[in-house]
């Protein structure tokens, strides 16, 4: 006997004799429309929920989506209190440049041999990195422009004689797991640099299966107590469930103990957070350490207080001067276990790390970085990685237990 289906249009009803098979077919035809309309919220949130928006395990998982910086920025004025320490990270040259320039936005900061501005050769530069990214299958946003004028509304005219830098977006926060965390700076020319991210993380960060927060703030221009947690995300390297975080000697930049001890709670169980103690020259753990795949370290030894931290004892070392440290050798960005960007400059053509890895089957991409150098950073200062993820093995599964 047939299958008869009522359907009620206005105030009639009508009876259509319908097979079996017409109406699995009708029931296909409303679930297929149901899922493309998204009347399963339960069902989205499930496949959301394994798949985090914003997500990093390793430093050397696969890269799938990056913030690049911009090439907006002013220099600090000599009368900030911070910028005679901050000048002892980076090579004679530079922190002369740096002092001449005081006070000066990037825009009017004319390049006397090229005739550019240094806003024009950091965007050179940006776009082709970006070039290398996007032909890896890497996503790339970018933040948005903040102006003096924006400062001055929303921080006050004062904190412009810290200058600002858009150029270096790897500080403001770090990715752990798909915990978000905006960090306290140390650093007062990258505080403001956070306002520029707000489109991007209120994108990324609605997924409920992310956790978006931030440490507590100091005052902008007061000197902060001994005791203030500080951190910088150029400190701090993921490494499964290890998190290494870097501590420079200097007392002006860079992550100090109390911010790794805050990292340390906040992360609780889940995470071995590790103190990484570095030399005073040295501003950041990525300029003396970078990982291009599992077991192998591109490194400087010398930079190291305290010898090497015991999670990479045993690893493949590409070993580097601490003068070339100088000049951001060592801080390039590994896209995935196969291929690796790596700038350089006209002080250092850094064939040597592209040798080394090439050596041990990594694909070397170089792009010319000379303008962000001279900033004091590089590749992974430039970038922060939002969409990381290994591919698992049985030794990463073994790392994780």
């Amino acid at each position: 006997m047939p299958t008869r289906l009522t359907i009620t249009e206005g105030c009639k009803d009508a009876l259509f004799p319908l097979s079996r098979r017409d109406v699995m077919k009708n029931v296909i035809v409303v679930l297929c429309a149901l899922v493309a309309f998204g009347s399963f919220p339960a069902f989205a949130r499930a496949t959301n929920a394994g798949e985090p928006s914003v997500y990093v395990d390793y430093e050397y998982g696969d890269l799938k989506e990056v913030i690049v910086g911009l090439p907006y920025g002013m220099s600090p004025s000599l009368e900030a209190k911070w910028f005679a320490d901050a000048l002892k990270v980076l090579p004679k040259d530079e922190a002369d440049y740096a002092r001449k320039t005081a006070g000066m936005l990037w825009t009017e900061m004319i390049n006397p041999e090229t005739g550019k501005s240094e806003t024009q050769m950091l965007e050179e530069e940006n776009q082709a990195f970006i070039g290398i990214l996007q032909s890896l299958g890497v996503k790339v946003y970018r933040p948005t422009e903040i102006t003096v004028d924006f400062i001055k509304e929303h921080y006050g005219a004062d904190v412009l004689l810290n200058g600002f830098s858009q150029d270096f977006p790897r500080d403001n926060m770090a990715v752990i797991g798909s915990n978000v965390i905006e960090f306290n700076l140390r650093t007062p020319i990258r505080k403001v640099d956070i306002s520029g991210f707000r489109n991007i993380l209120s994108e990324k960060c609605s997924n409920s299966s992310v956790k978006w927060f931030s440490m507590p703030h100091t005052e902008l221009l007061k000197p902060a107590r001994a005791d203030t947690p500080f951190l910088e995300g150029g400190d701090v390297i993921v490494l499964g469930k290890t998190v290494l975080v870097g501590n420079t000697l200097n007392p002006s930049v860079g992550s100090n103990e109390a911010g790794y001890q805050w990292l340390k709670n906040i992360l609780g169980d889940q995470y071995k957070v590790k103190r990484v103690r570095l030399v005073e020259s040295v501003l950041h753990l990525d300029c003396v350490l970078s990982v291009p795949r599992r077991g192998l370290a591109i490194i400087c030894e010398e930079a190291f207080v305290d010898g090497l931290p015991e999670e990479l004892k045993d690893w493949d070392l590409i070993r580097v001067r601490l003068k070339d440290v100088k000049r951001l050798a060592v801080n390039g960005v590994p896209v995935n276990s196969r291929n690796y960007i790596l700038s350089y400059n006209r002080h250092n053509d850094n064939r040597y790390i592209q040798a080394e890895l090439e050596k041990r089957g990594i694909r070397v991409h170089r792009v010319f970085f000379g303008t962000h150098n001279g900033q004091g950073g590089s590749l992974r200062c430039a970038t922060q990685s939002l969409k990381r993820k290994v591919k698992m093995t049985k030794a990463h599964e073994s790392q994780r237990k």
